[in-house]
C-alpha cells in the first residue's frame, strides 16, 4: 500500500510541478502594466489544471493523464501579505504505473469492494485517501512577487483523513507516514512557488524580461530556472513567454530538461487566465533513466 501511495503523491507533486506556468498570443504594444501577485482580499479565485504525462521507463511507456481543481479565498491582506485559504477540489487520475491500471476520481466512490476491504486494497485505499483529500483546506501567505511566505493546516489535515479513513492503528500509522511525505507544509509550499512565484513587482511593458529561481526537495526536486519575457499587453491581458531550466545535482534522483510554453495574466489581480505549457525531461535514479514528456493545461478564473 505504500509503494501506491507514493506513486499518487509523486503524481500529484508532479502536477504541481508542473503547475500554472504558461499561455498564448504575440502582439506588441506600447502601454506598461503592473505586474504583481493582487489577489483581492474577499474574493475567491479557482483554478483547473489538465496535465498529460509520457514517460519510459527502461523501455516500457507510460502515460499518464489527471486533472486537478482547487479553489482560493483571500481572507486577509495587510499590504504586504495575503493570506489564501486554499481548498482541494477534486481529483482525476488514470494512469498506468508497473503492470497496475490506476484510476481514480474522487468525485466517484471505489467500486470493488466493501470499506472493509478497502482497508487492505492498495488501489482501494488510494481512492479513499484522496476522496478523503477533497474538501480538506490548508493557508497560505503570499508576497506580491508570488513567493509563498507560510504554509498551515497540513499536520491537522492528516489527522482529519486518518481518523476519517476508519484504520486500525498499524494501517493509520502508514498512511500518516505516506501522506506526510508529500503532503506537508515545506513540499506545498515549494509546489505552490512554481504556481505563483514569478512576478516582477513592477511596470513591465512589450520586451522586458526577468528571471525567478525556485528550488524544490519533493519527488521531483531541483532546481527551476524560468525566465518570463512580455510578448503582448492587450487591455488588461498581459502574455508572457516562459523558459525554464531543470536541473539537479541530487544522487538519487538526477533531473535535467526544459519547460517552455506562454502565459496569460490578468494584471490587476494576477491571476493566471489560461495557460499551455511543453516539458521535456529526463530523470536518472540509481542508474535507470526515465524520459518525460508532458502537457499542462491552465484555466483560472476570478469569482
Amino acid at each position: 500500500m505504500k509503494k501506491i501511495l507514493v506513486i499518487a503523491t509523486f503524481i500529484i507533486s508532479l502536477a504541481a510541478v508542473m503547475g500554472i506556468q504558461s499561455c498564448q498570443s504575440t502582439k506588441s504594444a506600447t502601454t506598461s502594466k503592473m505586474m504583481k501577485f493582487n489577489f483581492e482580499k474577499g474574493r475567491g479565485y479557482d483554478y483547473e489544471m489538465i496535465m498529460n504525462l509520457d514517460q519510459e521507463v527502461m523501455g516500457a511507456k507510460q502515460q499518464i493523464d489527471m486533472s486537478t481543481y482547487y479553489s482560493m479565498l483571500v481572507t486577509e491582506d495587510d499590504g504586504a501579505l495575503k493570506t489564501i485559504k486554499t481548498t482541494f477540489d477534486r481529483f482525476k487520475m488514470n494512469m498506468g504505473v508497473m503492470g497496475m491500471q490506476i484510476e481514480v476520481d474522487t468525485e466517484k466512490p471505489f467500486v470493488g469492494g466493501s470499506d472493509t476491504s478497502a482497508a487492505d486494497n492498495p488501489l482501494a485505499m488510494v481512492n479513499r485517501l484522496l476522496g478523503a483529500i477533497k474538501g480538506q483546506q490548508f493557508v497560505m501567505k503570499v508576497d506580491a512577487e508570488g513567493k509563498v511566505q507560510d504554509v498551515k493546516g497540513f499536520q491537522e489535515m492528516g489527522m482529519k483523513i486518518a481518523d476519517s479513513l476508519g484504520l486500525d492503528e498499524a494501517k493509520k500509522k502508514e498512511m500518516m507516514q505516506s501522506f506526510s511525505q508529500q503532503f506537508n507544509e515545506r513540499n506545498i509550499k515549494e509546489q505552490f512557488e512554481r504556481v505563483l512565484y514569478i512576478f516582477p513587482n513592477k511596470e513591465v511593458k512589450v520586451g522586458d524580461s526577468w528571471q525567478k529561481t525556485t528550488n524544490t526537495s519533493g519527488p521531483m526536486g531541483g532546481k527551476y530556472t524560468s525566465t518570463y519575457t512580455v510578448t503582448e499587453i492587450e487591455g488588461d491581458m498581459v502574455t508572457l513567454e516562459e523558459k525554464t531550466k531543470i536541473e539537479s545535482d541530487n544522487e538519487q534522483l538526477k533531473l535535467s530538461g526544459e519547460q517552455t510554453g506562454e502565459l496569460v495574466v490578468d494584471s490587476r489581480t494576477g491571476l493566471v487566465v489560461s495557460a499551455d505549457m511543453d516539458m521535456n525531461m529526463e530523470t536518472t535514479s540509481s542508474g535507470t533513466k526515465v524520459n518525460m514528456k508532458g502537457k499542462t493545461k491552465i484555466k483560472g478564473q476570478a469569482r
